[in-house]
């Protein structure tokens, strides 16, 4: 997270300017930079549209990045998962199954 706090400050110039671009002070940005502070969600994605998305939230806030990831592995398992019967003996619904008596 420090290499892109590094690169959110080169974006801006300076640690001053991207405090003032953020609504935040010098001293926050620097302690983001040292990562004695972590950036909040919200920060993080202010940095985003400010930097036109040349910095992304998700590089910037391991939170944002960890939603990211999990929505990812959702997509890519949840193709099939409708479809899917569940294991033996579930009630997992299932819109191909019927029930038996």
């Amino acid at each position: 997270m420090a290499r892109s706090i590094s690169k959110l400050i080169q974006h801006f110039g300076t640690q001053s300017l991207t405090a003032k671009a953020l609504g935040v002070s010098q001293a926050t940005v620097s302690y983001w930079l040292s990562g004695s502070v972590k950036i909040s969600a919200e920060k993080a994605f202010l940095a985003e549209l400010a930097t036109g998305g040349a910095i992304s939230a998700a590089s910037l806030c391991p939170l944002i990045a960890q939603v990211e990831a999990r929505h990812k592995v959702g997509e890519s398992s949840g193709k099939f998962a409708a479809d899917a019967p569940g294991p033996v003996g579930s009630v997992y619904p299932s819109s191909n199954s019927q029930a038996h008596s």
